[in-house]
């Protein structure tokens, strides 16, 4: 069975016995946590040298997963027992939680902006992009607002362009979209030898939905014209009651094709968080590859009623004295994509199986 490993400055530490690593597309940044409590008089106590600040590795078995910084060390002791505990999170936690330096910006390549407000921020982040050229509106105000984070910076401008802003395993920044590789194995529950879904749990919400959602501008037009001052993008779930409308205001002047996106996005999302599956598995891997944030996965379970090809948005791999597990958050498809979870077929809400 594989182990999840904290490797700091070329060391690996073991002897931890509750492990829990964490990592969604919801989450910008990926986190980590390793703890354990010994008895005095036993043996293996593990090495307590590790410091603040400590660049971290984190595998599963042999696989990267969080390349980040120690935050958080706490140790205790009693007359009969020591504990430690170590948790941190990859570089994403310092551009979620920096302010950013305030300027305007001409820039108007989304993947050329973002090396450029890293730089101005004095980060020296790899940024890869993976969907193609991204290209604000030529009359985008793209300027920092006080209070702003740099990743609040960041995902304004990337919710517009519909695309994710992710930190992978080695560190680097990744721009990103909903992803079509689906993992080998399915995640079934049909009351037969093949089971592998050891707990799961089906939860469905309209609370934060809505029928239209309206997305406004700022005032970005000198000249008061019509057409500057009633900038403005619409959406529909066409599933809610049309007496639900919600109407956002952007903090800065943006165009319609831009709040259209953004309205689209925001229904989307709405959608994703109202319709949650969550499972438990033991071990770490589908197939040859540890569960992934980002990849599609076919599940057949007939106790929640849930059947379909759905985005897994969110894994967590937990190591306890218990044994070794994954827990998946799994969305529908289109949560995060241009297309719109209403492009796919399958729906948690819809009762596939009958």
């Amino acid at each position: 069975m594989s182990k999840i490993l904290l490797e700091v400055a070329g060391v690996e530490y073991e002897g931890f016995t509750d492990v829990g690593v964490n990592g969604a597309l919801e989450n910008f940044s990926s986190s980590f946590s390793f703890s354990t409590t010994v008895k005095e008089s036993s043996l293996g106590v593990i090495q307590n040298d590790l410091k603040l600040g400590q660049q971290a590795r984190v595998f599963v078995g042999e696989d990267l997963v969080i390349t980040g910084f120690i935050e958080s060390l706490d140790i205790s002791y009693s007359a009969d027992s020591h504990s430690i505990n170590v948790s941190g999170r990859d570089i994403g936690g310092d551009l979620i939680d920096s302010s950013i330096r305030q300027r305007s910006y001409i820039q108007r390549d989304f993947f050329k902006l973002i090396n450029l407000v890293l730089v101005d921020n004095g980060y020296s982040i790899k940024v890869i992009n993976k969907v193609g050229t991204l290209t604000l509106e030529p009359t985008e105000t793209i300027k920092t607002e006080q209070g702003d984070s740099v990743f609040d910076f960041l995902d304004r401008y990337a919710k517009k362009l519909q695309v994710l802003l992710k930190i992978n395993p080695n560190g680097d920044l990744e721009i990103i979209r909903e992803d079509n590789d689906v993992v080998k194995n399915f995640l079934i529950n049909d009351f037969t030898e093949n089971n592998n879904i050891l707990s799961a749990s089906l939860s469905l919400t309209t609370t934060n939905r809505f029928n239209v959602i309206d997305v406004y501008s700022q005032d970005n037009n000198r000249t008061h014209t019509k057409t500057g001052i009633s900038q403005k993008g619409s959406a529909t779930d066409s599933s809610i009651r049309t007496t639900r409308r919600k109407i956002i205001t952007m903090e800065t002047a943006s165009q319609s094709r831009s709040l259209a996106a953004l309205a689209e996005w925001n229904v989307n999302l709405r959608r994703a968080k109202g319709s949650r599956y969550t499972c438990k598995v033991v071990g770490f891997y589908s197939g040859e590859n540890v569960w992934q944030p980002n990849k599609l996965v076919n599940i057949i379970d007939l106790t929640a009623q849930v059947q379909g090809n759905f985005l897994i948005q969110g894994v967590e791999f937990s190591q306890s004295l218990q044994g070794s597990f994954t827990t998946l958050d799994i969305v529908e498809r289109g949560a995060f994509s241009l297309a719109g979870v209403n492009s796919f077929g399958n729906s948690f809400a819809d009762g596939l199986i009958s």
